[in-house]
């Protein structure tokens, strides 16, 4: 410190020294805290700029804390997704080889690991990670999928699975069992069998009509058919009684029927003339006063018609035909209901075939073949050549219901269970649908299942995207959309699946379980297969999706790192004191006060006498 040479001002001198030592006090704070001061007052200017970095690193410990809950999140989702994608290859790779095993083991051990793996599937779909369900798109609340046991078997008055699928067995395969197709070698008639109508035959007069035992009654009726008589006033009918009915066709052939008593009616004659009557005879036997019946002819028993029995979403649909012989003329399927002809021209030859397209209740393809033979059939599938085209023709109807009714338990069956299995694991948008009954078997229509009649399988959120239910905000610009719903592609695929294995059992002695366990392995195949990875809410594309989420995740905090560590470094530069500094200017200041000190000590102790001395 420099004293004033002007008879020493002390005052100055003790005023520097004052501000010497806050300084001091200043440096001793700063170098025992790290910072430059304990206020924002007291960094000037620098002040708003501290303010705006420290609002900064706010943000962005905000975007790390969402980074962090998401990446929680994703790693869970990952997980899980992992193990759905390890039990679809497994489901697929447990009916890849093939084969019912002894004893059907194979069709028992893979009904069980279906059953097992439908379970654990549910379970992973309604994983939750600190109370937020994963797989429920923004639902997060609550479980999306229901339980196990109410989805297969119903709660609470209301129909599971189970129900569902037997409901649509029962409508696919119809009354008859043939997968509601019509099948005759008659044209149609105004009967309640055949339905339309049909030209070629003539009642005979009353004459020509009568019992073998004298019995009387009324004839009303007559003319060309389709013909409906009503026999009245039945008188002197005893048991065993048999009637005779004289009818001539177009041509004036004349043909005799005679129908025992207590029999139904149901005959061709001389390949002409087909009588139906099933409530003709009983009340003749019984000496009863009122029938009715019905008399028809079918000029064209070369000709095999094929029908479905409506226009409904049920069973069989007839789609394609074709032949390799050229000695039948086709009709191919037509109209609503679709319906085809077979027309035998001439004797097909051995191993000549003839094939109608089916499409099934699942919306898949089956074709039916019919192959012709020489002599009596051996297998499946085949039908008896004759030099008369009637007789061939009547054999290729045989065996055309024959086989419809082996299709329709085992092809159909199979394709019912999962037909169903689509109408009750409704996917996004749709709605749980089931066959409108009862009756079933001759249902016509599909309705909308009611929260009250029927289990929701799916209770979360339904949007159109899944991801973009469920957003975290990891950037003033950026969002990672995440979410995942139970109803998508995948998922859904794989619980349609499980399902239909679940439910279907393979009863021992059930001849066709073996067919039908092959049909239902196939499709299982099918809707599992690796080429359907491609499509859209896919596992394999959930997945890649998640990951691509993760790694904008990973990219982004690894940005808000390297940001973060720049804003401390400014902050650092307007906030803290540099050490090696504040410490040089510590001792400097500590050297220049004791100078003074000493300075100012001498100073004071000056006199007059002692100056002039």
């Amino acid at each position: 410190m420099i004293i004033s040479k002007s008879l020493f001002p002390l005052g100055n001198a003790f005023s520097s020294v004052v501000d010497m030592q806050k300084r001091m006090d200043i440096l001793q704070v700063q170098l025992a805290t790290g910072k430059k001061s304990q206020s924002l007052s007291q960094l000037g200017n620098d002040r708003s700029f501290d303010m705006t970095i420290r609002n900064r690193q706010s943000r962005i410990s905000a975007f790390q804390s969402n980074i962090s809950i998401v990446n929680l999140r994703l790693d869970f989702l990952g997980n899980s997704m992992e193990r759905l994608d390890e039990l679809e290859a497994e489901s697929r790779g447990s009916v890849a080889s093939g084969g019912i095993g002894s004893n059907g083991s194979n069709m028992i051990t893979t009904q069980t690991l279906a059953t097992n793996r439908l379970d654990e599937v549910i379970t992973l779909l309604n994983s939750e990670v600190n109370g937020r369900y994963l797989f429920a798109g923004g639902f997060s609340d609550a479980p999306p999928v229901a339980s196990f046991d109410a989805i297969l078997n119903g709660e609470g008055g209301r129909d599971g699975f189970n129900t569902v699928v037997g409901e649509r067995k029962l409508a696919d395969a119809g009354a008859d069992g043939k997968g509601r197709l019509i099948n005759d070698t008659l044209p149609a008639t105004t009967s309640s069998v055949f339905g339309g109508a049909v030209d070629g035959t003539e009642l005979l007069s009353d004459a020509e009509i009568g019992f073998a035992n004298g019995e009387t009654f009324t004839l009303s009726g007559g003319g060309f058919a389709p013909v409906n008589i009503a026999l009245t006033n039945i008188g002197g009918a005893t048991s065993g009684a048999s009637l005779d009915i004289g009818v001539a066709s177009i041509d004036d052939f004349v043909a005799e029927i005679n129908a025992q008593a207590g029999a139904n009616i149901a005959q061709v004659e001389n390949g002409e003339i087909v009588i139906i009557a099933d409530d003709l005879i009983t009340p003749i036997a019984t000496g009863g006063t009122a029938t009715t019946g019905m008399i028809a002819a079918n000029p064209n028993l070369d000709t095999v018609a094929i029908s479905e029995d409506g226009a409904h979403p049920f069973g069989f649909k007839l789609s394609t035909l074709s032949s390799t012989s050229s000695a039948v003329n086709l009709t191919s399927p037509s109209g609503t209901p679709a319906a085809l002809e077979v027309q035998f021209t001439g004797t097909p030859v051995s191993g000549e075939t003839i094939s109608i397209g089916l499409t099934l209740p699942d919306g898949e393809s089956y074709t039916l073949e019919l192959k012709a033979v020489s002599g009596a059939p051996a297998n499946r599938g085949e039908f008896q050549i004759d030099g008369d085209v009637n007789i061939t023709a009547a054999n290729f109807s045989q065996a055309l219901s024959d086989e419809l009714l082996q299709l329709q338990t085992t092809v159909l069956e199979a394709s019912s269970t999962y037909a169903a299995a689509d109408n009750f694991f409704n996917a996004s948008g749709d709605d749980i649908m089931r066959v409108d009954g009862p009756p079933f078997d001759s249902a016509t229509a599909l309705i909308a299942a009611t929260p009250t009649n029927t289990v929701a399988w799916y209770q979360g959120e339904d949007s159109n995207n899944a991801r973009q239910s469920v957003r975290g905000r990891i950037d003033e610009t950026t969002l990672v959309n995440y979410g995942v719903q139970a109803n998508e592609t995948g998922m859904l695929d794989l619980v349609r699946a499980l399902a239909a294995l679940s439910v279907e059992d393979y009863p021992s002695g059930d001849a066709s379980a073996n067919e039908r366990f092959a049909e239902m392995t196939s499709k299982q195949l099918m809707r599992l297969a690796e080429s359907n990875n491609s499509r859209a809410g896919s596992i394999e594309l959930i997945t890649l999706e998640l990951g691509i989420a993760k790694a904008t995740n990973n990219s982004a905090k690894e940005r808000h790192t390297n940001y973060q560590v720049q804003l401390s470094i400014m902050l650092s530069e307007i906030e803290e004191a540099p050490i090696e500094e504040v410490a040089m200017e510590l001792l400097a200041l500590q050297t220049r006060l004791q100078a003074s000190y000493q300075t100012m000590s001498a100073v004071s102790q000056l006199t007059l006498v002692n100056f002039i001395k």
